[in-house]
């Protein structure tokens, strides 16, 4: 690869792959390895989905692309599909390409109907690449770390009984950017009861609520969508990932007060591939084939499976210290090694992900993955462990 900028913080470790097959993919030479990162955590419903490929052939032979004074009207059927599982009855959709992209989106959104000049979010969120939630001015960005406070008799986190919670600025506060449990990639999940509190003083001051699904949306944690485990139903709400199933679609829904509250104002967003059918088209027949298979219900299952197959494996001698998950996205915290057993396990065909600084292992396998594949990963992890 002498001509590509390889920018990703990750190193190439195949760089002849050429073919997949739901989890597995495959060389140049028909070497067999098993995907438990979905990619980048995007093939929800598995590479090379037969259903999703059906799909883009057919559109990709009629219309792809629109433009600022003509669509087409799979973006309306999609986005009420979109609205339905969000749970926002009423809202509106946009559709972009990237999780990036309807983070920031939806961020300009709030900000041009909040009053109040700051967001508040946790230090330890990521949004995406580039723009707003990215930068976390001062001036604008409230950051606030849960997993250090002054909650006694807590083990989960801060839970709202503190003075680094009462010390929020929530007068100064219009917006709660809520990334409900990915971590940056670490996988944790802050209590009920704090997020409780926090969606209560927004909602008191007016203020607007959004979720940042593009990580934990789409069946990820076992349900539609990780803020689901709340308990409560945010205005906006950026989805990215999954909904492509490797195909650059992002969609931003926003609740039907917002919209009018956004009506009044001079709000403008545009750019080349907006309100595209083709990806339109991708999410939808994403989300039918969840709800078809039943993925919610198996990711749910397999996820506890996985999770208690991993944990089975802790002990005073292990040197894995911690298995935390939701769905079939999980994270496994190591005592020491975890680069060693990263490179193991890549040695004997699986991928998973290694957090940058940090002894950490990150599991997203597809939705569609059959239990005979955690089975055969429980085995080889606890080979390569104990070795």
């Amino acid at each position: 690869m002498k001509h590509i900028i390889w920018s990703t913080g990750h190193q190439i470790k195949f760089d002849t792959i050429v073919n997949s097959d739901n989890c597995y993919l495959f060389d140049s030479k028909g070497n067999k390895l098993i995907d438990l990162e979905s990619g980048v955590w995007c093939t929800s419903v598995g590479h090379n989905n037969k259903r999703v490929n059906d799909v883009i052939t057919s559109q990709i032979n009629k219309i792809t692309h629109t433009g600022f004074c003509y669509c087409h009207p799979q973006i309306e059927v999609t986005a009420q599909k979109v609205l339905e599982i969000t749970g926002i009855n009423n809202g509106k959709c946009e559709f972009l390409c990237s999780g990036s992209e309807v983070v920031e989106y939806g961020i300009r959104i709030a900000r041009a109907i909040s009053t109040k000049p700051l967001v508040l979010t946790f230090s330890d969120s990521y949004f995406g690449a580039y723009g707003d939630a990215v930068t976390k001015n001062t001036n604008q960005w409230h950051t606030f770390n849960w997993l250090e406070c002054g909650c006694e008799n807590s083990v989960n986190g801060c839970s709202g009984e503190c003075n680094s919670f009462k010390n929020i600025p929530f007068d100064k506060i219009g917006i709660f950017l809520f990334e409900p449990g990915s971590s940056s990639g670490l996988v944790r999940f802050p209590s009920i009861e704090l997020i409780s509190k926090i969606v209560e003083k927004i909602k008191e001051n007016g203020g607007v609520i959004m979720c940042n699904e593009v990580t934990t949306g789409i069946g990820r944690t076992g349900k539609w969508f990780g803020y689901q485990h709340y308990g409560f139903t945010p205005d906006i709400v950026a989805i990215g990932k999954g909904v492509g199933n490797g195909y650059p679609v992002s969609i931003t829904a926003v609740s039907n007060s917002v919209i009018e509250q956004l009506q009044k104002t001079n709000f403008k967003y545009s750019q080349s591939h907006q309100n595209d059918p083709l990806g339109a088209f991708v999410a939808s027949e994403v989300i039918d084939i969840i709800e078809q298979e039943q993925l919610l219900e198996k990711s749910k299952e397999l996820g506890q499976y996985l999770i208690q197959g991993l944990s089975n494996l802790i002990s005073e001698k292990s040197i894995v210290k911690e298995v935390r998950g939701r769905g079939l996205m999980l994270a496994i915290e190591f005592k020491r090694n975890a680069q060693k057993v990263y490179e193991e396990l890549l040695n004997r065909g699986y991928i998973v992900a290694k957090r940058p600084n940090a002894e950490v292992l990150r599991l997203d396998p597809a939705l569609t993955i059959d239990k005979s594949e955690i089975d055969l990963f429980l085995k080889t992890f606890a080979e390569v462990i104990t070795a």
